[in-house]
């Protein structure tokens, strides 16, 4: 019997082959912008796609109330690992490539912020009849209280694991990490769903994350950084070295989640909770479509962090594969975006589809803000990028407080385009001195973007 890879294979690449598929499909796996680029997009689609199956399933094997509390958890493990990382991941692209003892500084990140993920875990736990009565029932058993902890922990070390392997061009990495957690995390809860019940959902997250992370710090992370291990350790004076970018990252990166944390509440205080529901479905599909952009500067980001030498080439191939990844991805949103919101329901199709589409629009402007907060970071301009996140938050949630009542949801559409085409607007001009577009490019630099 002929081995399988000349039954399967061959064929697929002799097609490939013919149609020159296969050499653009070279080109573009030999530029490591691209490449990482597309392992960080493929990891993001991966994960929100199985992320929305893993919830699916358990809607249809847990009670509702077991898939509020499991969801709530969730929520506040999401909260506990941005208040613990203080910026850290951002810092390990920027300077790791650099960095005299890259391992100690590995480590000290790792060490310092799982500590400070203990510290808040317990101080929620502690707190929550205050502030999360529901979730009381933590601090009452001692697995669960322990479960909290050690769940608090990865989901803190996850994120930063993930940043040392795009600090170093090795984001493949990434893909298989995030894709062991989405796989495994949905087999384990349906085994759990029999027994365990609200703890089902936390014991399945827990443990699929714990697996993919132990596997990514074990056996990944010593082939991206040779004869690296685990040493739990500070090192004070790397910290200090990096701590003013550290903070900034921190309120940047704040302030990024700033709109979505708080248009819902608006939303659902002025309108009530039908048209938050509308407005959060548009809000989560149009956000799919920032994978590409925020992909392509984290990219750029370590890229430019490596070698600014090339950052003009870099910065003008980033906007030129965004807007080849973004157009076609828009395209579908738009033609397609009635039927993909009637996946929901209906009245999602006849409410939401309007913001939808001027969601999906916005997302080509805050493309070239993501690739110009990518060129930011590398250049430790973190003031600019701090004024320009400012800017947006406050833009958009103080016009959104006005409009809401009289336009509703789409409101809240018209004023994020409008926003992002303002700040897009006004970054144009500097943007355009750090690319090529208007310069002298490398001849095979223009190739390697119309082959692809």
């Amino acid at each position: 019997m002929k081995p399988v890879n000349r039954i399967i294979y061959m064929p697929v690449l002799r097609i490939l082959g013919r149609t020159g598929l296969l050499q653009k499909l070279n080109r573009v796996g030999a530029v490591s912008l691209y490449r990482n680029a597309l392992y960080l997009v493929a990891s993001s689609v991966i994960t929100t796609s199985l992320g929305f199956f893993f919830w699916m399933i358990v809607a249809r094997f847990y009670s509702t109330t077991e898939v509020g509390l499991g969801s709530a958890i969730i929520s506040a493990m999401n909260l506990i690992a941005l208040l613990s990382i203080f910026g850290l991941s951002s810092s390990l692209i920027r300077f790791l490539p650099q960095a005299v003892n890259p391992r100690q500084m590995i480590n000290s990140f790792f060490t310092l912020s799982g500590i400070a993920s203990l510290v808040i875990a317990v101080i929620f736990i502690v707190g929550t009849d205050f502030w999360s009565p529901a979730l009381s029932f933590i601090k009452d058993n001692a697995i669960f209280f322990l479960a909290f902890l050690a769940m608090a922990v990865l989901f803190t070390l996850s994120p930063l694991v993930n940043s040392v392997f795009i600090a170093r061009r090795r984001d493949v990495f990434v893909l298989f990490k995030d894709t062991t957690v989405s796989l495994l995390k949905i087999f384990l809860v349906i085994g759990f769903a029999t027994f365990l019940h609200t703890f089902g959902v936390v014991a399945s997250w827990t443990i699929a994350l714990g697996t993919a992370v132990f596997m990514a710090i074990l056996l990944f992370l010593p082939r991206v950084e040779e004869s690296y291990k685990p040493v739990p350790s500070i090192n004070l004076s790397q910290v200090r070295a990096v701590r003013r970018y550290t903070v900034s990252s921190y309120l940047i990166s704040l302030l990024s989640r700033v709109p979505i944390s708080i248009l819902p509440l608006m939303v659902v205080n002025v309108l009530g909770t039908e048209d938050n529901a509308h407005f959060y479905v548009a809000w989560t599909i149009a956000s799919l479509l920032s994978i590409v952009s925020l992909s392509i500067s984290q990219s750029l980001f370590a890229e430019a962090s490596h070698s600014q030498s090339d950052i003009k080439q870099n910065v003008t191939k980033s906007i030129i594969f965004t807007v080849i990844l973004l157009m076609p991805a828009l395209i579908v949103l738009i033609a397609a975006g009635k039927w993909i919101l009637l996946a929901f329901g209906p009245s999602y199709s006849a409410n939401a589809l309007g913001l939808l589409w001027l969601l999906g629009i916005s997302s080509i402007p805050r493309g070239i803000i993501l690739i110009y907060s990518g060129v930011l970071r590398a250049q430790d301009r973190l003031r600019e990028l701090l004024v320009i996140r400012s800017f947006i938050a406050a833009a958009v949630l103080i016009a959104s407080w006005f409009v809401i009542p009289e336009y509703g949801i789409i409101g809240i559409g018209y004023i994020w385009l409008g926003v992002q085409v303002f700040v897009s607007i006004a970054i144009a001009p500097q943007l355009v001195r750090q690319a090529s577009l208007f310069g002298r490019v490398k001849e095979e630099e223009w190739e390697d973007v119309d082959n692809f």
